[in-house]
């Protein structure tokens, strides 16, 4: 918590609490000495000030502000409650209490507080944001919208508002439209305010209440849905234009099965009007704007779209005739050729790039070529950059590199272009405040491993977050490299070198790092402990560690799919994952699957592939866990976990307020199973 002070500025005094003459300057004093560090002389002048002004409100209030500063924030609260008593019509006193109580997490005051600030002073964004902030801890979301909306009208230009908004947002659902929610969730989509993937669910569910699309949706389970209806009047345009439906079709793979039905049955009426065209005609810009975000869709999540085999024999008559006429001369080409031969095969897959980048195309094509062409020869440029840093001999390893060469996963658009840089310790004592951490050497610069990189989304991230660290990304897999590279120049990082290696040779290169990350990466490995004391051996003193793993216990439906597909004998291959989807939902009819089937990974043919269909998987235990922990040197830091399950947990175990108590998490996850399904995802340090 900060309360910042401002030099110069004097407080005002309300009447019946005026400010003698010379008061102003002793405050002033106290402000000086708190902006230039002086904390401890601040305070004694403050004391100063509360004797020689016992009857005046800001003396008490310069009071407790310094000693929260100086992180006595129990401390600070009688200085506060004597402000708030003598000058209880100031929204400030109500605030400047409520920030201390926000930090001790009492949160029910801190609320109280803060209501009372807004209550008096209703223009004020400040308190509304940290009312938000306190009705987010305590698991009051739609009373969090609130206060962040109210944010928001009074700034707009309010950043952390902005970014609480949608983090808010993000996990609720509504049953009415509001043009507000909708255009913010279409810009903080567009712009990357986070993760798109974190935005996904709540997009598809403003788009099926959108009145432009809720009446072609039926239900998931229906026939009939009048898809035709599309074509009539410029509805395809209207629709194509629509900033949520554009910016989510060309963002991130879509998590709505009725939804997912619905851009089925429109992809196979697009081909069907393809297969009729013959060149361009007056509708085809509204069926572009339309058709060329579900194209770009269809290409990010792998084609996981289910067709007939039918389907798929006219799609692939219509790519043979593409290729033929591409070679006889681009300028016969139909765009709306292009468009539906690209929502079934890459464009990059008809060996026909230079004849189709030499045409200019409309956007809704152009868009399209670089997706699908200009972008993987950019990577595959790329692979010849990309060092190889250890051998891969394990045949597990193997087996994994050949599953992320075939399908890098996972396949992202966009992230956040800028996060705020934070020193690694200061970031550690912000997530863990109860929680003892020794210094780090060089938290200043850190060395930063990330072991098992992917396609470029966890890396960028950290180099973006820790200040001035210097990153070595790994990973087995070349395809998911160079496609981390070209991302990582796509958004101007520069402080990540990518490099080909397992894991298990790591300890030959007697390199040694500052902080090391693998998240869902050893699982992977034949044996995860014996990646894991490799990435140890690695990791200097005082040295921390940033690691996920799948749960045994959250894990249960995702083992029970895999037998399921096992039973059928549906392959790892796109055909076999296209139709273990449909399968599989028709078993959660009467047989809950849960979160195998309602992941957002279902929703991506290669993230379908790393969740149900994966080559090696092994899960593990809180015991488990624990045991490698004390075995091996390491202190737990503590989980990364949304607030509302850490406040959960603390209404469980109220004894354990630094929540690093791992047999206390242990019967929590007993008591609520599904608490990790996406991982264990955790902090360890290292001990001398």
């Amino acid at each position: 918590m900060k309360h910042k002070t401002r030099r110069g500025k004097t407080p005002v005094s309300r009447a019946g609490n005026r400010l003698p003459a010379q008061a102003p300057a002793q405050i002033n004093a106290v402000a000086e000495c708190m902006n230039s560090g002086q904390l401890d002389v601040a305070e004694q002048q403050a004391l100063d000030l509360t004797r020689d002004f016992p009857g005046h409100s800001h003396a008490w209030t310069m009071l407790g502000i310094v000693l929260a500063q100086q992180g006595k924030v129990e401390a600070s609260l009688p200085a506060l409650q004597k402000a708030v008593e003598l000058m209880p019509g100031a929204a400030g006193t109500h605030a400047n209490l409520g920030n201390a109580f926000r930090e001790l997490g009492q949160f029910r005051e801190a609320e109280a507080c803060y209501s009372r600030a807004v209550a008096l002073n209703p223009r004020h964004p400040d308190s509304y944001f940290m009312l938000g902030q306190v009705h987010r801890q305590l698991g009051n979301l739609q009373e969090a919208e609130t206060s962040f909306r109210r944010v928001l009208t009074l700034q707009p230009d309010h950043q952390a508002a902005r970014l609480a908004y949608v983090r808010c947002i993000s996990l609720m659902r509504f049953k009415s439209f509001s043009p507000f929610l909708y255009t913010t969730t279409a810009r903080a989509l567009t712009e990357a305010w986070i993760r798109p993937t974190d935005l996904v669910g709540l997009a598809c569910n403003l788009l099926a209440i959108n009145p432009l699309i809720s009446p072609f949706l039926g239900s998931a389970d229906k026939p009939g849905r009048a898809i035709r209806k599309l074509c009539e009047g410029d509805r395809l345009g209207k629709l194509g234009r629509d900033p949520l439906f554009n910016a989510m079709l060309r963002s991130v793979p879509i998590y709505d099965e009725v939804l997912e039905q619905w851009l089925t049955d429109a992809r196979l009426l697009l081909l069907q009007i393809a297969a009729d065209s013959t060149g361009a005609s007056k509708a085809d810009a509204s069926r572009l704007a339309f058709f060329g975000p579900l194209a770009e869709q269809c290409f990010i999540n792998d084609y996981v779209f289910w067709c007939s085999q039918e389907e798929m024999q006219a799609a692939t008559a219509l790519r043979d005739s593409l290729v033929d006429a591409i070679e006889n001369g681009p300028e016969t080409v139909s765009p709306l050729q292009i468009v539906a031969v690209a929502a079934y095969f890459p464009l990059y897959s008809l060996n026909s790039d230079p004849k189709l980048l030499e045409r200019s195309w409309p956007d809704g094509v152009r868009n399209l070529l670089i997706q699908q062409i200009r972008e993987p020869q950019e990577e595959m440029a790329l692979r010849s950059s990309i060092p190889s840093l250890t051998p891969i001999e394990n045949d597990v390893s193997l087996a994994v590199q050949s599953q992320y060469e075939e399908n890098p996963y996972p396949r992202w658009v966009k992230l956040p272009a800028s996060i705020e840089s934070v020193a690694v310790d200061a970031y550690l004592h912000s997530m863990f405040p109860e929680v003892l951490i020794a210094s780090i050497e060089r938290a200043a610069h850190p060395d930063v491993l990330i072991a098992g990189c992917g396609t470029g989304q966890h890396p960028i991230e950290t180099a973006q977050l820790l200040k001035d660290s210097k990153v070595l990304a790994v990973d087995l897999s070349l395809a998911s490299l160079s496609y981390a590279k070209r991302k990582s120049q796509e958004m101007g990082i520069e402080n990540i070198e990518f490099a080909r290696a397992d894991i298990l040779k790591l300890g030959t290169l007697n390199r040694s790092f500052d902080v090391i990350e693998s998240v869902g990466v050893l699982h992977h490995l034949e044996n995860p402990e014996t990646g894991w004391k490799v990435l140890v051996s690695m990791l200097r003193p005082n040295g921390v560690m940033r690691l996920g793993f799948y749960s045994e216990i959250a894990r249960r439906h995702v083992v029970r799919s895999r037998e399921l597909i096992a039973g059928k004998g549906f392959a790892a291959t796109a055909d076999g994952i296209r139709q273990a989807r449909p399968y599989l939902r028709e078993v959660d009819l009467t047989e809950t699957l849960g979160c195998a089937v309602r992941s957002t990974d279902f929703y991506s043919l290669s993230a379908c592939r790393d969740l149900l269909f994966h080559v090696q998987e092994h899960r593990l235990t809180l015991e488990q866990i624990q045991d490698f922990i004390h075995a091996n040197g390491l202190s737990f830091l503590g989980f990364t976990c949304e607030p509302m399950t850490l406040g959960d947990y603390h209404g469980r175990f109220p004894d354990d307020p630094a929540a690093t108590n791992l047999k206390n998490w242990a019967v929590f996850e007993q008591e609520n199973p599904d608490t990790f399904f996406d991982m264990y995802q955790f902090w360890l340090q290292k001990r001398h």
